[in-house]
């Protein structure tokens, strides 16, 4: 069957939008990918789980997308069905100091709801883009806090559309690390404890960590955050300053001169000028101290 007949057939039984050949540069902060074969907006858990039993049923690979940061999809483009959960499953719950948040949720949006709400614990959270579900499975994080300190519980679906439950313990959250990192599963509901206080207080710690990052980040170049993970007791973009990478380029991405842990696209940079430039910086700060530097980054396709 072909690309134009799965859409159609899984147009029947969905409430979602299905696009054929879509650029997945239109959906990430890079602003760089290939085309996914089928992308899939769902709107809700029901839908997910009727995409996911098609995918199953045709044996199209899944892969899932939510708001794009953090995130390299190759030139090559995803085979398959994309499923992009960063475009609906959008519900927030505040009950008391009690938050649940749906996946697709942009995380500095909910920072803000629940500031006004005043409910302190995700100051940190203000500024860093993508969505809940992804900032959860990378247990996203700045200014000495991270996700795996407020989300107490996270609803999840598998490949077959089973829910799943996961509690803060099952989740062994590290360093910009979940345990849902190496599963196969679809986060679709996180739920979150806060704590009360003042909203002007929290509302001027989330300005402060705002400004703190405009200051320092290159956010005027499309980018996907921190592209390596700081080493133990060190800093990524100190190691990669100190080997002279800052304003490195290849075809048109280059390591910022603001933060040498970003590399931004300076218009039309492909995958492949991205990972010839991780590589470049890997090597060279190898060679200086030994170290290998890992990507924060997750990359896709190919």
């Amino acid at each position: 069957m072909n690309l134009i007949k799965l859409a159609q057939a899984l147009k029947k039984e969905v409430k979602g939008i299905i696009k054929v050949s879509e650029a997945m540069s239109r959906h990430t902060t890079w602003r760089i990918g290939g085309p996914a074969d089928l992308f899939f907006t769902p709107v809700d858990w029901m839908d997910l789980e009727i995409a996911l039993k098609f995918a199953s049923l045709e044996k199209l690979p899944v892969t899932i997308i939510g708001g794009g940061s953090n995130l390299l999809v190759r030139d090559e483009g995803i085979r398959g069905l994309v499923i992009h959960t960063g475009g609906g499953l959008k519900k927030i719950k505040i009950n008391g100091e009690e938050v649940i948040a749906e996946a697709g949720v942009k995380l500095p949006f909910l920072a803000n709801r629940v500031a006004a709400s005043g409910l302190s614990g995700l100051e940190f959270a203000t500024g860093i883009p993508g969505t809940v579900g992804g900032a959860v499975i990378m247990n996203a994080g700045a200014h000495g806090s991270s996700m795996g300190d407020v989300v107490t519980s996270v609803v999840a679906m598998d490949l077959q559309g089973r829910l799943l439950y996961f509690n803060n313990e099952d989740l062994e959250f590290t360093y910009r690390f979940s345990k849902l990192k190496n599963l196969d599963v679809i986060v679709i509901e996180i739920h979150f404890k806060l704590r009360r206080g003042d909203v002007l207080e929290i509302k001027a710690q989330m300005e402060k960590n705002l400004e703190f990052r405009k200051d320092k980040q290159p956010w005027e170049y499309p980018n996907a955050g921190s592209v390596f993970k700081n080493p133990p007791g060190d800093s990524a973009g100190r190691i990669i300053d100190s080997i002279g990478a800052k304003g490195w380029q290849v075809g048109k991405a280059k390591v910022s001169d603001k933060h040498a842990n970003f590399i931004v696209n300076l218009g039309g940079a492909s995958s492949a000028d991205v990972l010839a430039l991780i590589d470049k910086i890997q090597k060279e700060v190898y060679k200086k101290y030994k170290l290998f530097l890992e990507p924060e980054i997750l990359i896709m396709g190919g």
